[in-house]
């Protein structure tokens, strides 16, 4: 079981490899990730299979932008699953369109992340299904998280 407190050093994880250059996004697959495991991304239904596809995404997105998910606001947990709701904050490293809405370079802006897991026999997530959510009440109010 993927229970809360390990929940929160994958969160952890995931923020540290994207503090980073993109290098550390094939270790922390490795560490939390099943070998075939699939990250599929809502609103653009993007299905990565595997390692290869998955941490090319994670890239892709470091390339344009540094992302950091914030403390969850809902976790639920059984053997088998996991479902969160968090929200992610985003730094434009350069001028872009996110979710439908364009940004310019310097800019940030927050998505509100609901995310489901499931969790293999070996403790590690198979499949991840994650949507992202833009609406101006989520955004930062006076710069502050």
């Amino acid at each position: 079981m993927i229970g809360e407190e390990k929940y929160r050093r994958y969160i952890a994880d995931f923020n540290a490899a994207c503090d980073g250059d993109g290098t550390a996004f094939g270790t922390f697959f490795d560490k939390w990730y099943e070998p075939d495991a699939v990250f599929e991304y809502i609103p653009t239904a993007t299905k990565n299979i595997g390692k290869d596809a998955a941490v090319s995404f994670w890239r892709n997105v470091h390339d344009i932008m540094y992302e950091q998910i914030r403390e969850h606001t809902a976790y639920l947990a059984s053997e088998t699953e996991v479902a969160t709701e968090a929200p992610i904050d985003f730094f434009c490293k350069q001028d872009l369109e996110w979710v439908g809405v364009k940004y310019k370079k310097s800019a940030s802006f927050r998505l509100l992340m609901a995310g489901f897991y499931q969790v293999s026999k070996t403790n590690k997530f198979e499949y991840v299904r994650v949507y992202s959510i833009y609406n101006p009440a989520y955004q930062l109010k006076n710069g502050s998280a």
